[in-house]
């Protein structure tokens, strides 16, 4: 799948889900690449900027 079908799924989904929501999703593309999509649906900025900090955060302190 090329980034512009996942970048489409991934904002159905969150658009069947119905729910105010935010994601960031990342897959493996080839064996040397790989692509990231984010969306939001019906979600303050702020609190989306904060939940992608918060997980950020805890990714940076379980991975070193």
């Amino acid at each position: 799948m090329d980034q512009e079908e996942v970048q489409k799924k991934v904002e159905a989904f969150l658009q069947e889900l119905n729910v105010p929501s935010f994601v960031v999703f990342g897959w493996k593309k080839t064996e040397s690449e790989f692509g990231v999509v984010s969306s939001h649906h019906e979600i303050p900025p702020n609190a989306a900027i904060k939940g992608m900090s918060w997980a950020l955060n805890d990714f940076i302190n379980k991975s070193l």
